[in-house]
């Protein structure tokens, strides 16, 4: 049996969600790790470390370029926007305020999607946010439907935040499997992109969001 391979951040970190029925629709092994509020590199660092020759398709769920490149989970699991309670929330606030750079990290992760494109076969690009989705235009598989856009909307949001969110990879079930099948279609080229039209959403407004 061929595998499925998925990594990249909070929009795949439960395998019981989309991935999972997209393995299932698909008959294939699933392979798969998501890494919530992770840099890309915890994403690459996993897939780095498999053995891809069986792969059929391998999906990518690119996050922010600007978060911590880092594979310490407790750097990323409380809310950055707060203002710091220890040491730890502390380092990550001046971290942002001093060290991070947004122009380095952003060539950084364009050389990810380079490395993806040259390394690997049947790469499907999604993207958690929008200001990743140019990244990939020039990619086989560029999904232009970002992944917090088709959630918010499904909550009719009016705030960008989904900090503790309890849904699964932030979709309700409904919309888990309509992704999953929609997916699976784009896998095996019945489609290219994503029919939002087809998602539960309240709200169609950040589909605008940039």
């Amino acid at each position: 049996m061929k595998d499925l391979i998925i990594t990249g951040d909070s929009f795949c970190a439960s395998s019981s969600g989309w991935p999972s029925q997209l393995a299932g629709i698909l008959n294939l092994n699933l392979v798969s790790q998501g890494f919530p509020g992770h840099h890309w590199w915890k994403a690459k660092c996993y897939l780095d470390s498999l053995d891809t020759n069986n792969a059929q398709a391998i999906i990518v769920v690119h996050t922010n370029a600007t978060r911590i490149p880092t594979e310490d989970s407790a750097l990323v699991t409380f809310d950055h926007s707060q203002e710091p309670t220890n040491e730890l929330e502390l380092s990550v606030k001046l971290y942002n305020k001093y060290i991070l750079n947004q122009n380095f990290l952003e060539w950084a992760q364009q050389q990810w999607f380079l490395e993806l494109e040259s390394q690997y076969k049947n790469v499907i690009h999604l993207h958690s946010f929008p200001w990743s989705v140019h990244y990939g235009k020039d990619a086989h598989k560029n999904i232009e439907q970002n992944l917090c856009a088709l959630s918010l909307n499904e909550l009719g949001a009016k705030e960008f935040t989904l900090f503790n969110d309890v849904r699964t990879n932030h979709l309700n079930d409904f919309n888990n499997t309509v992704l999953a099948t929609q997916l699976a279609d784009i896998v095996n080229n019945k489609q290219r992109q994503l029919d939002v039209t087809k998602f539960d959403l309240k709200v169609k407004n950040w589909f605008d969001w940039n």
